[in-house]
């Protein structure tokens, strides 16, 4: 090899590892100016619900066994709303949520929440004997029914209608005012957007027991009788 042509190598190999000097640092400054890899979506976290504590001594007319034995089933819907969550954040992190199984889940906890939310209603309301009439409750009930007595009326022929399902008393936080509803399967006909400020449960567990399928009317004057106006009032 002539010294010209030695020359000449050792050039085109200095401008080459020049070149890819040049490339690999380019290529370096181009991933530190591009966006992070997006990472993989986590396991949804829904909340996890915890059944709360009520008393049921010294109810009049309401046996403790009776109402221990509804405790027992409201229990079970925070257990079931528990359940229906774990399932569906499963499903989501193993990416199963466009099935069947997830559609049908979702569905149901729907009923099951419902359930628990307003059987938490019932029996915070609950104290025995009850209390005098709130005040401020009595004024939003007359406000649209015209007087207390007449709310107590029409929560009672709510209440005594045929069916399975709740009487609930709610309220409308964007127009104000009360109004009465008729609820079945807990989630059926629940109005958007309202405030459940008293329930009474019609379910045949909430009164059978003690009182016999025709007793619902008996029923319905206990429970009315030991009601926590208080607490009622506060919820407007």
């Amino acid at each position: 090899m002539t010294d010209s042509t030695r020359r000449d190598l050792l050039t085109l190999t200095a401008s080459a590892g020049l070149a890819l000097a040049a490339q690999n640092a380019l290529s370096q400054e181009k991933k530190a100016e591009a966006p992070a890899a997006a990472k993989p979506a986590g396991k949804a976290a829904f909340r996890e619900y915890a059944p709360q504590t009520f008393k049921t001594d010294g109810l009049k007319g309401l046996e403790k066994e009776m109402l221990e034995q509804h405790l027992a089933l409201y229990r079970g819907y925070v257990t079931n709303t528990n359940k229906a969550n774990a399932w569906l954040a499963q499903m989501l992190a193993d990416g199963k949520a466009d099935g069947y199984d997830f559609a049908e889940v979702r569905r149901r906890l729907g009923f099951e929440y419902s359930g628990m939310r307003l059987h938490e209603v019932y029996f915070a309301q609950l104290v025995p004997e009850g209390t005098p009439v709130d005040e401020k409750w009595k004024a939003a009930v007359s406000a649209t029914w015209g007087s207390w007595e007449a709310w107590v009326a029409d929560v009672t022929r709510t209440a005594l209608m045929r069916g399975i399902g709740w009487a609930v008393t709610f309220r409308d936080p964007l127009g104000g005012g009360l109004q009465n509803f008729w609820l079945s399967d807990h989630e059926n006909a629940v109005p958007a957007g309202l405030v459940p400020v008293f329930a009474l449960d019609v379910w045949e567990h909430a009164y059978v027991k003690q009182y016999g399928a025709g007793g619902r009317k008996a029923y319905v004057e206990a429970y009315l009788g030991n009601v926590d106006w208080g607490v009622v009032g506060k919820r407007l």
